[in-house]
């Protein structure tokens, strides 16, 4: 006869219920930051001007969002409203019209910055009809862009101001933890899978190169050591130190250079400085006064549309025209050097470090 025939069982005492890891790492943030979460279809996202967030359910978001992007995405809103959106319905922000555009597209770039760090861009990335233009954000939503300066600006300021109010250290941190669980899974995820779309990352924070298999640290151009018996570094992460040249590769990966990729360059010749400082008593001032100026700058080579007057042409292959003679800065230039990177990411032709970078390292 079973033990139970006669009297059921007493009901099991349920003490602890399973939430999703992500979600617990971003209602945590909120509490910290000192806002409370409500969950109600009423409104895909508002803000009631106070400490209340309110988010729409599981069944009423799209499949392809997540509370942490809409965490996320209300935290930069904050941010991008400032001290005074700080304390108004839904920020201060009017989405139903155009007028806070600009606004809307600075939240973007800020998040899509945020998440970067990460490799988290394709995990928590905006929803419903403002996907399009997150889409199309380049690799550094922050770095200029005339077409788009009015949003950039705003995101700078707003990066800012999380700063200031001590947010994205913590912001920072909701990622971390988001990113070690995207460590976990990706392998494991279906194609189909969002956490498909995350990234893995270089032992120095930055997203691993995509698309190139077997590039690593000691195949890039900017990596160097100070000397023979130091450690190898690189200048793309700030002159941090590599654990080792065999690390894969980050996405600011380039080869090494050759002299033909120097010719086909040129930035260190053209609009990446604005003139060559010349000693009084260089050669070149006696052998081609015509190239030497003399100003409020002191003396020096001009360049006039930013290209070097001792430039053969204002085009590919760059050639100077005067090489052997060149002022003493130019002789001092190293090819992959730090003023090359700079030269390099002042005309684009490498990743600039992140604006966000300043604030973390």
């Amino acid at each position: 006869m079973n033990a139970y025939d006669d009297a059921p069982p007493p009901p099991r005492a349920v003490l602890h219920r399973y939430d999703d890891p992500v979600d617990a790492v971003w209602v945590a943030l909120l509490a910290e930051l000192g806002f409370e979460l409500h969950r109600d279809d009423g409104a895909y996202a508002s803000f009631d001007g106070d400490r209340t967030l309110t988010i729409a359910t599981p069944a009423t978001l799209d499949a392809d969002d997540c509370l942490a992007q809409m965490i996320l995405h209300e935290l930069c809103h904050a941010m991008v409203a400032g001290d005074r959106g700080r304390a108004a319905l839904d920020w201060g922000l009017d989405n139903t019209s155009a007028r806070d555009l600009v606004a809307e597209h600075a939240t973007h770039r800020l998040q899509a910055a945020l998440a970067d760090r990460h490799g988290l861009r394709g995990l928590l990335a905006v929803t419903t009809d403002w996907r399009p233009y997150w889409d199309a954000l380049p690799a550094d939503p922050l770095a200029d862009d005339d077409a788009d300066a009015g949003a950039i600006e705003r995101a700078r300021r707003a990066a800012m101001t999380g700063r200031r109010w001590g947010w994205l250290p913590r912001i920072d941190a909701a990622l971390a933890r988001t990113a070690a669980v995207a460590g976990a899974v990706r392998a494991v995820a279906a194609e189909s899978s969002l956490w498909a779309l995350t990234r893995p990352l270089h032992v120095l924070g930055t997203p691993r190169l995509a698309g190139r298999d077997g590039a690593r640290c000691g195949d890039c151009a900017w990596q160097h050591r100070d000397g023979p018996g130091d450690a190898p570094r690189c200048r793309q992460h700030g002159d941090r130190a590599l654990p080792s040249l065999d690390e894969l590769a980050c996405e600011r990966f380039e080869p090494t250079f050759d002299r033909d990729e120097c010719a086909r360059c040129g930035a260190c010749c053209r609009q990446a400085f604005h003139l060559v400082p010349v000693d009084e008593d260089a050669p070149l001032v006696s052998a081609h006064p015509e190239l030497v100026a003399a100003d409020d700058h002191g003396l020096h080579v001009p360049r006039p549309g930013g290209f070097c007057a001792a430039l053969e042409a204002p085009c590919a292959p760059y050639r100077c025209r005067v090489y052997p003679l060149r002022p003493t800065s130019c002789d001092d230039f190293e090819v992959a050097g730090a003023s090359c990177l700079d030269a390099r990411q002042r005309l684009g032709l490498s990743a600039r470090n992140p604006f966000l970078q300043r604030f973390f390292f």
